[in-house]
């Protein structure tokens, strides 16, 4: 399957640069350099088709134009502490998650933000803002469970119960480390946790989760809702990811391996079988879900911590082509040519008419 200009692909690192790629065989990889040097720990599209939001572990935030490709405007001085974990478009709003618990909605000149209430070792790894649901954004962490706030009235809408006491008597802990929404139902979330757990939670019907798959020998790092329903993909540190079906009882599909060393961020195309993968091993990868190819892979040479996809128009491949090089010689003997009107073409079509006839009787006579 041919990738060429079909998809656009950015791929964050831990040393702050910004590379993009269309996904061309023997292509030269651009990058954007970062005015500060530090880890790209959040990614996400902006208010608009052009812009991109990223977040740093050094607690800035740039905002970045895809088309004028470079940096058009920094966000620092937040009131919490701690690395970005999250960002996302909140209307005309930016919503920045910091791991002490903070949440932010930056909009230009002024900026509004509430805390989310952290135990003593909570830490807040993971948010998700479902567009479809305005001023509503699910978090999670390192002893801090899923739960769903309003950013308007900030307080917590949906908390979920805890996984219970194990065979010793001792709580299930649940490290969440990535979370995911469903578009075909707003009310669906989905936590991966450190642990080996899958959650899917449903508000509607209980504060437990309705669908749990766990897998003891895994220890999952990022997670993404697929292209069909109530299907996602999960990466793991030991490097392989899984397809899930979280449809009761919740069942493995899939599983793509070939990685190595952790998988650090996922992203699915939200109506093609594809899903592109950044890893330790400093590759990027593009891999057809149905037939499990991978289609397209790239060396970066920068440990990758995140990766965007975003499928071009067009207009957009239009603009990407390279033109190719005009040869002179050509051009000039296209302009020294002489323009001939449509009353010129005519007589020489009747003169060329009469020479064709009396060509004909000389033949005529001769025979």
């Amino acid at each position: 399957m041919d990738l060429s200009n079909k998809y656009c692909l950015y791929a964050g690192t831990s040393r702050g640069v910004l590379q993009y790629t269309y996904c061309k065989p023997d292509e030269k990889v651009s990058y954007i350099l970062p005015e500060h040097q530090s880890e790209i720990t959040a990614l996400e599209w902006g208010r608009s088709e052009d812009e991109i939001i990223i977040g740093y572990k050094n607690e800035q935030v740039h905002l970045y134009n895809s088309i004028e490709n470079k940096y058009v405007k920094t966000v620092s001085k937040l009131e919490g502490e701690g690395r970005i974990v999250g960002v996302a478009p909140a209307d005309k709003s930016i919503l920045i998650a910091q791991q002490e618990g903070i949440i932010t909605l930056w909009s230009g000149k002024k900026s509004d933000y509430f805390s989310i209430n952290l135990e003593e070792k909570g830490t807040l790894d993971a948010i998700v803002y479902n567009k479809s649901r305005e001023n509503l954004v699910g978090t999670g962490g390192e002893c801090n469970d899923f739960k769903v706030w309003d950013i308007q009235t900030k307080q917590c809408l949906f908390k979920a119960k805890s996984l219970g006491h194990d065979e010793l008597n001792l709580p299930i802990p649940t490290s969440i480390r990535g979370i995911t929404s469903f578009p075909e139902n707003e009310k669906l979330n989905a936590c991966a946790t450190k642990e080996g757990h899958v959650l899917l939670y449903d508000e509607k019907a209980q504060r437990r989760p309705v669908v749990k798959f766990f897998e003891k020998k895994a220890s999952y790092t990022c997670i993404s809702s697929a292209y069909r329903e109530r299907q996602c993909l999960v990466g793991t540190t030991r490097g392989y990811m899984q397809l899930l079906d979280l449809r009761a009882p919740g069942k493995l599909l899939q599983t793509f391996t070939g990685f190595t060393g952790s998988i650090t961020s996922i992203v699915c195309d939200p109506v093609e079988p594809l899903v592109a993968t950044t890893s330790l091993d400093r590759f990027l990868r593009v891999h057809h879900l149905e037939t499990k190819d991978l289609v397209y892979k790239v060396y970066l040479k920068q440990n990758l911590t995140k990766v965007l996809m975003k499928a071009l128009i067009k207009e957009e491949q239009q603009e990407e082509v390279v033109n190719e090089a005009v040869d002179d010689e050509y051009e000039e003997l296209f302009k020294n040519m002489e323009t001939v009107t449509d009353k010129e073409q005519t007589q020489q079509k009747r003169k060329s008419e009469c020479k064709t006839g009396q060509k004909t009787k000389k033949k005529i006579k001769e025979a």
